[in-house]
């Protein structure tokens, strides 16, 4: 394992935190205290989890570029603060708010798998579009 870090990754996580702003903001307002543990942050942890991930997605589909932070590729960070955000929820878990919890998770996990599936340019496919041409073409196509 080693250190990475690649430039998209600055803008991608600013998208990340401005959706996590928008989305999270009205989010949060809406449940009941406590529900998620200390100040929601089980809700909080997970909702930017699910916003960096899509900003990440998004970025690898449209821009065909990888977001690395340290150790991992930004989705994987989102999946990480994601599972945090589960792990302080289950900690604080109150039986009678347990629709919340599966209605939360729920459209957590098809969010997940919607921005998986995303449709856009996959940088795999491009690939053959990118490979340098051979000098037997037009004299505009040789290599200078």
């Amino acid at each position: 394992m080693r250190l990475r870090f690649s430039l998209p990754a600055i803008p991608v996580s600013l998208v990340a935190l401005a959706l996590w702003a928008v989305v999270g903001g009205w989010y949060v307002a809406l449940v009941p205290a406590g529900l998620s543990g200390t100040d929601n942050i089980g809700i909080v942890l997970s909702t930017f989890g699910a916003c960096l991930f899509l900003a990440d997605r998004l970025a690898w589909r449209w821009f065909a570029c990888e977001c690395w932070a340290v150790f991992f590729k930004l989705w994987g960070w989102g999946l990480l603060l994601a599972a945090w955000g589960l792990v302080e929820w289950l900690r604080a878990f109150q039986p009678r708010y347990g629709w919340h919890f599966a209605g939360h998770w729920l459209a957590f996990a098809l969010f997940v798998a919607a921005a998986w599936l995303l449709p856009g340019r996959r940088p795999g496919r491009d690939a053959a579009a990118r490979r340098p041409r051979d000098a037997s073409g037009p004299i505009s196509l040789r290599p200078r």
